[in-house]
């Protein structure tokens, strides 16, 4: 397997109030002899440390380490194309959704192909998200909310929100443990209750550098601060556990540190933090270290 890999283990990216951010790769060069092209998604491994990119343009899956070093890569294979949602659940299996249809794809962690799940017709699915309680969990970027699917694929409800202009992005679990919903338009971010209902609708879309252009994806990190991915101004906002604005960490640009349309994000337990530039198909990682340096 091989991939250029552009590593440095000294370069702090951002000191600030919350957690030191240290440059470890950059990887998306010559991977099996191709660049990531057009890559849409992240997931993280659950079964071990590994970062999972859906390769669109490529039709294929790629593994990395968190060091940047290529695991193993996977087509997706006849009649499959384009790649966008991206989830691996407790036994490594990986649940890949495709962009142009309604369908998702079910791999055994080598990349065999296991099952396919049909969708109704009017659906895209868009990020996944296993959730704790054994359901799938997917982004509706046809609709105006999240898709709950057991684990066979059968489809058991919706959440929606109200709002008219809402164009669901991603799918994540909030520091209270709620379900919630990033929206790149409308209100950026819905929290549910455990019935469905909405519990708070927070975040707009303007000019203060507390508000966004198109956000696409969050994560809640292990002291309970969100990054918000804003794609479209090529950086990630942070906000403390209470959900007060803190920082912004990047902006555009092809160095380390720096993103061109930013489109997920993803943590490991361990603190290895990956962010997938979708516009220079690049995949960067960094170390995140809490209290005293």
């Amino acid at each position: 397997m091989s991939a250029i890999v552009a590593i440095s283990s000294v370069a702090v990216i951002l000191i600030g109030l919350g957690p030191e951010v240290e440059f470890v790769a950059s990887v998306g060069k010559n991977i099996d002899g191709l660049d990531l092209n057009n890559p849409q998604c992240l997931a993280v491994n659950p079964v071990q440390e590994e970062f999972l990119v859906a390769d669109a343009l490529n039709d294929r899956v790629v593994i990395f380490d968190t060091l940047g070093q290529v695991v193993h890569a996977f087509p997706l294979g006849s009649g499959r194309r384009n790649p966008f949602g991206i989830a691996v659940n407790s036994q490594g299996q990986i649940l890949v959704g495709a962009m142009d249809a309604p369908e998702l794809w079910l791999f055994d962690y080598s990349g065999v192909f296991l099952e396919s799940f049909a969708l109704p017709d009017s659906v895209l699915p868009g990020r996944l998200l296993f959730h704790d309680n054994g359901e799938i969990l997917m982004v509706d970027r046809s609709g105006k909310g999240i898709m709950r699917l057991d684990s066979a694929g059968n489809v058991l409800g919706s959440i929606v929100t109200t709002d008219p202009r809402c164009k669901p992005s991603s799918v994540f679990i909030d520091g209270s443990h709620h379900l919630a919903m990033i929206s790149s338009g409308g209100k950026v971010m819905t929290g549910f209750d455990q019935n469905g209902q909405v519990l708070y609708s927070i975040g707009d879309h303007g000019r203060r550098p507390e508000d966004f252009s198109y956000p696409t994806a969050t994560l809640v990190d292990s002291i309970g601060w969100l990054w918000v991915i804003d794609s479209f101004r090529h950086h990630v906002k942070r906000f403390d556990s209470k959900g007060n604005f803190v920082d912004i960490f990047g902006q555009r640009g092809v160095n380390p540190g720096e993103f061109y349309f930013p489109t997920d994000i993803k943590l490991t337990p361990s603190g290895k933090l990956a962010i997938l530039d979708k516009g220079i198909g690049r995949l960067q990682i960094f170390r995140l270290t809490y209290g005293e340096k």
